[in-house]
């Protein structure tokens, strides 16, 4: 638009020059000169009228681009503010906690036994909820510190996923898990948070495995225009449609904890880390036969 007024203006101050400067031979113009002068004349106008238009566009176009820079900067803040809040509040939450867990315990070793069955119950179930209340709130603290040192790095993602697997190496042993990973990248990215992302999406894999079938997963990346696109496969038990934009939800759980440990709390993480490096996370799924996440990272 800046070219196209700059243009504009430039005709006019020609047209504007000519005009001037034809005005001694103005004298003795014919009346065929004199209608090309008045033709003169209009076009000046249509063009002064053409160019307060594009100024008038580009006054606005540059309202609206400060309106949403500001909109843009108070929506940063108000997210600074969001994620302080949740660090202290979960960090607070700690310190009560701990000594909950402190005061069960005690009662736990000073009386199990020597009451009736439902109090060694109720017990147990105090215990459970401590416990369960501990774990939530760490995963809170974790999603919280997600992209605090915004430091890129040069990361081997075959290394990270080599360190994911070390890491996970009980849960692969006690699984008869089967990790079959390509010749992955090296990008540029959060190497702690990079490495969360996959032991995140290892772990599920591992975790949510059909009853008497060893998970297999498979690892694979393509290279696109300015990303590249990373797949775990896997044949689990899949996900139901219904489910399948809920699971990024924090706190979402599709399963009874019973039969799964966890907080619900992993896939929101790896959306949080894959945002943090530019990309997208999504899953097609099929219940009783696996699930497929796909997430892009910036090339």
């Amino acid at each position: 638009m800046e070219q196209q007024i700059r243009q504009n203006r430039a005709e006019l101050y020609d047209l504007l020059l000519q005009y001037i400067h034809s005005k001694q031979a103005e004298k003795d113009l014919s009346e065929q000169d004199e209608l090309s002068m008045d033709l003169l004349r209009k076009s000046i106008t249509v063009l002064g009228d053409r160019l307060r238009d594009a100024e008038e566009k580009l006054a606005a176009a540059e309202k609206r681009l400060k309106s949403t820079q500001e909109y843009l900067h108070k929506l940063e803040v108000e997210n600074k503010e969001l994620e302080q809040f949740t660090y202290i509040a979960s960090h607070d939450l700690q310190e009560p906690l701990r000594s909950i867990n402190t005061l069960v315990e005690l009662v736990a070793t000073e009386y199990t036994g020597k009451l009736d069955e439902n109090a060694d119950n109720y017990l147990r179930f105090i215990r459970q909820s401590s416990n369960r209340m501990s774990d939530l709130i760490k995963a809170l603290l974790d999603y919280s510190r997600i992209g605090k040192v915004k430091v890129k790095e040069t990361v081997d993602c075959n290394q990270v996923i080599l360190n994911v697997v070390d890491d996970l190496r009980a849960a692969i042993h006690e699984s008869k898990a089967q990790v079959i990973m390509e010749n992955l990248p090296v990008v540029d990215a959060y190497p702690i948070e990079l490495k969360l992302l996959f032991q995140n999406l290892l772990s599920n894999a591992i975790k949510f495995r059909q009853n008497e079938v060893p998970p297999v997963i498979r690892i694979t990346c393509v290279k696109k225009e300015n990303e590249y696109e990373f797949t775990f496969a896997d044949n689990g038990i899949g996900i139901a449609p219904r489910y399948q934009e809920k699971v990024f939800e924090i706190f979402q759980r599709l399963h009874n904890k019973l039969q799964y440990e966890g907080t619900g709390i992993g896939l929101a993480h790896c959306k949080k880390i894959v945002s943090l490096h530019g990309g997208d996370i999504w899953l097609t799924s099929t219940p009783g036969e696996g699930s497929q996440f796909y997430f892009t990272i910036s090339a």
